[in-house]
């Protein structure tokens, strides 16, 4: 296991729990995909106002253009030019780019407090593109950006020496992290310009997952679902790519995490009932994935 502090650092963690071992499913368990994110009732989002704090600053709100229509992701800004994302953001089940990508760090309604900037290239897995499955295993991609995006405004970027401000991406394993909260932040799109979208009064693409919400769970494992860090944290559709991270009380924090999806379970009637909500675990092999596209 490798870890970003020191030993003594342990006795700093923020929350209580234990970490606990990789758990056994029930066989009869059988997990499937689930075409939403969910809300975990009741719904405890709350929004992030301080946009321009430490960390949220780097949160990413991405403007993704196909066919003429607008859709929106989330994502973490983790190098100058870097932003990782969920791949299912970035391909269509056929392994079809966008016709455009544009990131805004730190989105706040109409407010870009650090620009809007150009993605210029992607780098995705091929496995993930040669089976293009949202919320599956390697359903991650870093985006490169046409823009040094650290240096606007003194920006900076999540895992910089100079400008992180304790914060790093480094492989925490499942051993430690089970039965610890994690933090899941993005762009929800049931939020319009803060509020509930109302279909009653309507709203516009541009309106829609415009403001930073996030939450926190506990993390689990599970030996069926190998590379996944499962979380209770409130996500919706919109929060694909969204940074999850586990913070200590000295303030440090660490990229544990990218949201992709929520995982249901089959009850009686057939349906799939959702009871948590699944991230891409930047595990040792995931991390490294991650350096060697940087």
């Amino acid at each position: 296991m490798t870890l970003p502090f020191d030993e003594a650092e342990l006795d700093e963690l923020e929350w209580s729990a234990e970490p606990g071992p990789v758990e056994e499913a029930d066989p009869g368990q059988l997990f499937r995909f689930a075409g939403e994110y969910e809300v975990i009732q009741p719904d405890e989002r709350a929004r992030v106002t301080a946009v321009r704090q430490v960390p949220y600053r780097w949160v990413c709100s991405l403007d993704i253009m196909r066919d003429g229509e607008l859709y929106r992701g989330s994502g973490v800004l983790i190098g100058p030019r870097q932003v990782l994302t969920a791949a299912h953001n970035i391909y269509n089940r056929k392994g079809e780019r966008p016709d455009s990508v544009h990131v805004v760090p730190a989105r706040n309604g109409s407010d870009r407090p650090f620009g809007r900037f150009r993605a210029e290239g992607f780098q995705t897995s091929s496995e993930f593109l040669t089976h293009p499955v949202p919320g599956s295993r390697r359903d991650i991609t870093l985006i490169t950006l046409d823009t040094d995006a650290a240096a606007a405004n003194s920006l900076g970027h999540w895992g910089s020496p100079t400008t992180g401000q304790g914060t790093g991406l480094a492989v925490l394993d499942a051993g430690f992290l089970a039965g610890r909260d994690v933090v899941v932040c993005g762009y929800p799109g049931d939020k319009c310009g803060g509020a509930a979208c109302d279909p009653a009064r309507g709203w516009t693409a541009e309106s829609q997952a415009d403001t930073m919400w996030s939450h926190f769970g506990p993390a689990r494992f599970l030996k069926q679902m190998p590379g996944f860090l499962l979380h209770t944290a409130d996500t919706h559709k919109g929060q694909s790519g969204s940074p999850v991270w586990i913070r200590f009380t000295s303030g440090r924090r660490t990229l544990v995490g990218i949201h992709v999806s929520s995982t249901a379970v089959p009850n009686a009637t057939g349906t799939g009932v959702v009871t948590v909500n699944r991230a891409v675990h930047l595990d040792t092999d995931t991390v490294a994935l991650i350096r060697s596209w940087m």
